[in-house]
């Protein structure tokens, strides 16, 4: 080779980043197996223990990466090419989804062409990424037994599981339910032996997932897949039926317990790890139940949370805390322009400065099951008389209804904490 070849490829090496550096010979198709040890189940990935430090979603990558995490997860593999890229090129591995369809969107399990259709869609997905670098599992559905006949949905995931595996030797299979049940855990592994390992979705149940599984007999290597705060479907409800969201320091502390009692303490052991939700926003039952991070970017203390447990340090700059939100409405209902005080405990752990936003947002006449796309409310302008530090000064809207307020306290770093409080308007006497 020509010496100014040699010199300027040399050149070269020096002065590429350290990331592309460090994946130089990294790139070959990767193989990941499950292991028994004395000590539990463990997960290798290209011959070394990994334990999963994930979350779900597509979004803010590099914050992930930022904050200690290692793979994400997503929910179905269709046209996911750059995914895969991004994620390599940060060091994140995927377990690859495959949404398999369900009974209460009206897929017929008993019609053979709706079958074929769907296993095809199984190998086309298969056979284009399971050579990629990132990949780490497979996903094999998910909650596929909700609103429909459980056996039937079972065998779905052993049909889709059997096919990957005979496609792809190199990665585990998981079949990813909506909690444990009763006997479900142990239902899913029967029915379906070509899953290698359970994929859990547990919120407010998650801190008693090992238990209740070796209730039911089940000595099998699990994944929690989805985690968070407590539910809508879990918690107080209004006496007109609004669920009652966590304030974003009561998330903060659910996600921290939760993580502990229903991941850590079963690794060594059963568990292989977590996915954390959601890390990203959407809108389910409220635009901020479940999302790390508002639209608009800006993270909740959710993160710092996370942060903390996956690398044992403190983030940079924490998010706001909101811990409590109060009115002077009695018992939170009023009539159509009433005016009525509100005021929120609000803290920031950097003693940074806060600016504090208040919004009026209808209830949502959308609600979904399972998770499925909501539309968003959208918030009544004009409804905000006055405020000063933590409190306001709220006009009702005219329009009699179940609504929200929300309160949001930002700080300049891009950190978050939110709250928000149920009411009615009711018709004027």
């Amino acid at each position: 080779m020509d010496l100014a070849v040699v010199i300027a490829l040399l050149a070269a090496m020096l002065t590429m980043p350290a990331c592309l550096m460090s994946r130089a010979g990294a790139d070959e198709p990767s193989r990941v197996e499950i292991a028994k040890t004395e000590q539990g189940w463990t997960l290798l990935r290209n011959g070394k223990a990994y334990v999963v430090k994930g979350a779900g979603g597509q979004e803010n990558l590099e914050r992930l990466v930022e904050a200690g995490g290692n793979s994400i997860r997503t929910w179905d593999g269709e046209g996911i090419d750059d995914l895969l890229d991004s994620a390599h090129a940060l060091g994140l591995s995927v377990t690859v989804g495959i949404w398999l369809e369900h009974e209460r969107h009206g897929h017929d399990y008993d019609d053979p062409a709706v079958k074929s259709a769907q296993m095809a869609k199984v190998e086309r997905i298969v056979r284009a990424y399971r050579d990629h670098p990132a990949v780490l599992l497979w996903g094999v559905g998910n909650e596929v037994e909700i609103g429909g006949d459980m056996d039937k949905a079972f065998r779905a995931v052993e049909d889709a599981a059997k096919l990957i595996k005979s496609l792809d030797p190199n990665h585990p299979t998981m079949g990813v339910i909506a909690e444990i049940g009763s006997n479900k855990a142990a239902r899913l592994l029967e029915a379906c032996p070509s899953i290698d390992l359970l994929g859990i979705n547990s919120y407010a149940g998650v801190t008693t997932v090992p238990q209740r599984l070796t209730q039911q007999g089940v000595n099998h290597p699990y994944l929690i897949t989805e985690f968070g705060p407590r539910g809508h479907w879990e918690g107080p409800v209004t006496s007109w039926g609004a669920p009652v969201e966590p304030t974003s320091l009561e998330k903060a502390e659910m996600y921290e317990r939760h993580y502990a009692q229903g991941v850590a303490a079963e690794i060594p052991g059963r568990c292989l790890g977590s996915y954390v939700f959601l890390w990203g926003q959407k809108q389910e039952t409220t635009a901020t139940w479940f999302g790390m991070f508002l639209d608009t970017g800006q993270a909740l203390p959710t993160v710092d949370v996370m942060q903390r447990m996956w690398t044992g340090a403190e983030p940079a700059n924490s998010a706001p805390l909101v811990g409590a939100i109060r009115s002077t409405m009695k018992p939170d209902r009023v009539r159509p322009g009433d005016q009525f005080s509100i005021e929120a405990d609000i803290t920031e752990p950097d003693g940074d400065p806060v600016r504090i936003e208040w919004r009026v947002i209808p209830e949502t006449t959308d609600r979904r099951s399972g998770g499925d796309a909501e539309r968003a409310p959208q918030a009544i302008p004009d409804r905000l008389i006055s405020a000063s530090a933590n409190s306001a000064v709220i006009e009702a809207p005219v329009q009699p209804g179940a609504y929200r307020i929300f309160v949001f306290a930002y700080d300049d770093a891009g950190g978050v904490g939110t709250a928000n409080l149920p009411f009615q308007v009711l018709e004027s006497e």
